[in-house]
């Protein structure tokens, strides 16, 4: 075994002992915490048993595992800026209609004390 392949080992290790922790406090849905450990689990099974990958690639017709693994990290952090874009978008939502609310209150606390 390869210092390489130790490191992954480890990597993730420490990745699903994070979601583990993340899933008991529930701060991310049930499909982002299998999608992450779906991750950690292939990159251990990958790690150990890398004759696996050259299957895995002859699916995705690549002269080179790395790539398959590559386009797959492109289009993951593409879905996770994605994800994290609708998040923004929901949380200005939020705060313009908290904002419209609490004006409008404010708006009629004062038109009720000056009456």
């Amino acid at each position: 075994m390869t210092l390489l392949q130790v490191v992954f080992i480890v990597s993730a290790f420490v990745i699903l002992l994070i979601w583990i922790d993340i899933a008991r406090k529930q701060k991310f849905n049930f499909l982002h915490i299998f999608i992450f450990i779906a991750i950690s689990l292939a990159l251990i099974l990958f790690t150990i048993y890398p004759h696996i990958l050259t299957k895995f690639w002859n699916i995705f017709w690549v002269q080179r595992w790395a790539d398959v693994l590559v386009y797959l990290s492109i289009i993951f952090l593409l879905y996770f800026v994605l994800f994290l874009f609708n998040k923004i978008e929901n949380q200005k939502e939020k705060i313009t209609k908290l904002s419209r609310e609490v004006s409008f209150l404010e708006y009629e606390l004062r038109n009720n004390d000056k009456k």
